[in-house]
């Protein structure tokens, strides 16, 4: 039987130099580890009696304690750097029958997901010790950071003079684990038919969702309501949720996880490359409550895009939304469910244009009013009209014939001359530091406003488009951008119980709006 998170057994075997691994054999936890000034463990003859320390003697220590409350999971931080205290909490019938197997290995690996990051966040080499056991999201976690070098640089330029610096952080900081008796997960058999649906009120998020509803799945959807220097995503969205289930009645849970503020706000967003496979593994409990067969994410074909940077570094901003990681997701979560929870997608044949037309064609009047997509927005009102996220959504309703000022909830005219900045069609990457601002985009963007132009649009930013180079390219290249943003594409990351079914869905809508678009 697993042991207890207060009740750990620990093995004689010494693993402490390799990096990372458990403790020497006379240490039970790590915060009982020597002060690193005496660590004569560490040292090599070499390093006996220098002056001098080598980088491993001037590791910062962090303790990272974690357990199992009554309520839920505890993380508590401690050092001279940081010190937190937090308490996720989930309903009590969903986490007092989770077994206690199954708890311990669920909090070894929420200890690490949410604070393995604190390396590159807290500037320095760091040794995290840990009260729990080896995770198994480590190796995903450590590929997901190496992944997500390239796009911290591009995006924040402050550690050194590129991606080499930050990666020597990675490196040269360790984490060490408590040796446990490692106990196999207890799981129900599944039904594939019931699915947890992490919800986020976006355009895919619906999408997933209608079609749940037409493949006659039971899903039960969950937001988890993470922090963020704003604060109103949340409420909005409590208020939207409560609108949406007053029509769909569907098994609900709106989780407040105050981890995700262990995470970066300011000059890195460190940690947050891994909120879906966190989301993913906080679904545990419920998977297991209502014996669910799949936990699906809402991953399109938009975010496998990539580029070479000026180092020649390949870059996927969307990294571990890409299909390769989707599948990587899926791999852990079966081994944290004894083979029975599968992670997947319905949307990686699709792009964003591709998404916003099937909605539009097939589901608009369930989905339009409650649709969410920008994290900046203010108390009093849930789009912002100041990012990209509202301009990109708002050029692609408008492209499909949707009015978002009448039909879903924009205030702000996206199309005004002073938006221009927002878009990546007027010659200009995208303002700011979202997933537009990298331009991979610009060819969906342009065969969006043109489709707005040949629709009769008047806005400003329509007409100034209408005069362009762009206007001309798109008019020349328009069946192979039509069949590229308005056509389904081949892949393999849905479940192929429902491909076949998936795939006649979206063809068949799409196959409409091609039509309509090619005879503007």
């Amino acid at each position: 039987m697993g042991q207890n998170m207060d009740n750990r057994s620990y093995s004689d075997f010494n693993n402490s130099d390799n990096d990372p691994g458990g403790l020497p054999n006379d240490s039970a936890f790590p915060i009982s580890m020597p002060d690193i000034d005496n660590m004569e463990f560490f040292r090599t003859p070499s390093t006996n009696g220098r002056k001098s320390k080598a980088w491993h003697e001037k590791e910062i220590p962090i303790r990272i304690n974690s357990f199992n409350k009554p309520e839920g999971i505890e993380i508590n931080i401690e050092s001279t750097l940081i010190k937190e205290h937090r308490l996720v909490k989930y309903p009590d019938d969903i986490w007092q029958d989770y077994p206690e197997e199954n708890k311990a290995k669920l909090i070894d690996n929420i200890a690490y997901i949410f604070t393995a990051h604190l390396p590159m966040l807290l500037k320095g080499n760091i040794r995290l010790e840990y009260n729990t056991g080896y995770p198994q999201c480590f190796s995903w976690s450590q590929h997901s950071f190496m992944r997500h070098l390239p796009l911290y640089w591009y995006y924040y330029r402050k550690r050194g003079i590129g991606v080499v610096p930050m990666l020597k952080t990675l490196l040269n900081s360790r984490a060490y684990f408590c040796d446990t008796t490692d106990s196999p997960p207890e799981f129900p058999i599944s039904t594939d038919e019931n699915v947890i649906l992490p919800f986020t009120f976006g355009k895919d998020s619906f999408l997933t969702y209608q079609v749940c509803r037409e493949l006659k799945l039971n899903p039960i959807l969950v937001f988890f309501n993470d922090p963020t220097f704003w604060g109103f995503e949340g409420y909005h969205k409590k208020i939207l949720f409560d609108d949406f289930l007053k029509i769909n009645k569907h098994e609900h849970y709106f989780l407040e996880n105050p981890l995700e503020g262990l995470r970066d706000n300011g000059d890195g967003w460190f940690g947050w490359e891994l909120s879906l496979t966190s989301w993913a593994l906080m679904c545990l409990p419920l998977a297991y409550k209502y014996q669910a067969g799949y936990i699906l994410f809402s991953n399109e074909k938009s975010v496998n895009a990539f580029y070479y940077d000026d180092s020649g570094f390949k870059v996927v901003p969307e990294y571990e939304q890409a299909y390769q990681a989707t599948e990587e997701m899926s791999l852990l979560t079966q081994a944290m469910s004894e083979g029975e929870l599968y992670t997947s997608t319905f949307l990686q044949g699709l792009n964003d244009l591709g998404i916003v037309a099937i909605l539009n064609e097939n589901y608009a009047k369930e989905t339009f009013p409650y649709l969410m997509s920008c994290w900046d927005g203010s108390e009093e009102k849930r789009w912002c009209g100041t990012c990209t996220k509202c301009a990109r959504l708002y050029l692609y309703l408008s492209a499909m014939g949707v009015n978002p000022l009448e039909e879903a909830g924009f205030e702000d005219d996206m199309f005004s001359e002073d938006k221009i900045d927002l878009y990546n069609a007027f010659g200009e990457k995208a303002s700011g530091l979202g997933w537009d601002s990298f331009g991979l985009n610009k060819d969906e963007q342009e065969l969006s406003f043109y489709i707005c132009a040949k629709s009769g649009n008047q806005a400003p930013l329509v007409q100034i488009f209408r005069q362009s180079e762009a206007y001309l390219r798109v008019e020349q290249n328009l069946p192979a951008l039509v069949d590229e943003y308005l056509g389904l594409h081949e892949e393999h990351s849905s479940p192929l119980i429902w491909r076949t079914q998936i795939n006649e869905i979206f063809d068949k809508a799409l196959k409409k709006v091609r039509e309509r678009v090619l005879s503007l």
